[in-house]
């Protein structure tokens, strides 16, 4: 009786999560921009739970994180936010105040000789109804393994393999890791191959070729938020130095001043007096 009642107990506790999110998509592009991972978090959360906290778990080696808010028809804001790090492990926190908003989280992968490995474990403080996480198959890769058996296989329009797995009632502050490997003798990415065969096969871009209707879009295009990252390092990098030739300007200034002022000082007592006088103001000595 008491199974049985712990039982129910479960079952009217899981059905009485409600998520926040219309959607929740994460998709992996291991060396498509650079050598290493970014992970793109695009989610869209009900109006009705707005605003939402929200914490994510992120890689422990994971170096710069970029939120944005909005949509790309929008005025998107772009946020560089910090990693905070508690018991070995390592999150994000985000006062989500818009729908539409996404997270690109960039990390390195493992790397031995030609043998690349990634790992992306998906955590966060609230319940999803439905979840995908997606990797793009690296356009450079060789013997592509992927962790999860019942994934599904799916192409975009450029011909790029994607492996995508559903996450049905994921429940809040739990995890579930995925991982992938592959080899890459080239040592090229993804972006650079996938530039050759555009230049070279025009058959390639076919905007007729039909999506599948489950399939989310994959931009393989500059996305929103680089150059507004660009833009935003580059302002930061001018501020810094006109920050640093301010303070060289001010340190310079007494040297020069006490260089062209030479011998404006009284032998007899120190007292400065102006260049045109020729005997102290203090004492009368004469310079």
């Amino acid at each position: 009786m008491n199974r049985l009642f712990a039982f129910v107990f479960f079952l009217g506790f899981n059905y009485a999560q409600v998520s926040p999110f219309n959607s929740y998509d994460v998709v992996l592009y291991p060396e498509y921009y650079f050598d290493g991972l970014m992970a793109e978090i695009d989610a869209e959360v009900k109006d009705e739970s707005l605003p939402l906290d929200l914490e994510i778990r992120v890689p422990i080696n994971a170096d710069s994180i970029f939120f944005v808010s909005g949509t790309a028809s929008s005025e998107a804001e772009v946020k560089n936010l910090p990693i905070l790090n508690s018991k070995n492990r390592s999150f994000v926190k985000i006062n989500i105040l818009e729908s539409k908003f996404r997270l690109f989280i960039f990390y390195n992968l493992d790397k031995k000789g030609n043998r690349r490995t990634g790992v992306y474990d998906l955590e966060l403080n609230h319940f999803i109804n439905d979840a995908h996480i997606i990797v793009q198959v690296p356009l450079v890769a060789e013997g592509f393994t992927f962790s999860e058996k019942d994934s599904e296989e799916f192409k975009d329009q450029h011909g790029i393999n994607f492996q995508r797995v559903h996450l049905h009632d994921f429940m809040a502050n739990t995890i579930k890791s995925v991982s992938f490997s592959y080899e890459n003798p080239t040592g090229e990415i993804s972006i650079n191959k996938l530039q050759t065969m555009l230049s070279t096969d025009d058959q390639i871009i076919s905007p007729s070729t039909p999506n599948s209707i489950n399939q989310i879009p994959i931009r393989h295009k500059l996305p929103l938020w680089q150059p507004l990252a660009v833009l935003g390092v580059v302002s930061l990098t001018v501020g810094w130095m006109f920050s640093v030739n301010r303070k060289k300007e001010m340190v310079q200034q007494p040297s020069s001043k006490s260089s062209t002022n030479k011998g404006s000082f009284c032998t007899n007592c120190g007292q400065s007096f102006l260049p045109e006088h020729k005997f102290c103001s203090n004492c009368g000595g004469h310079r």
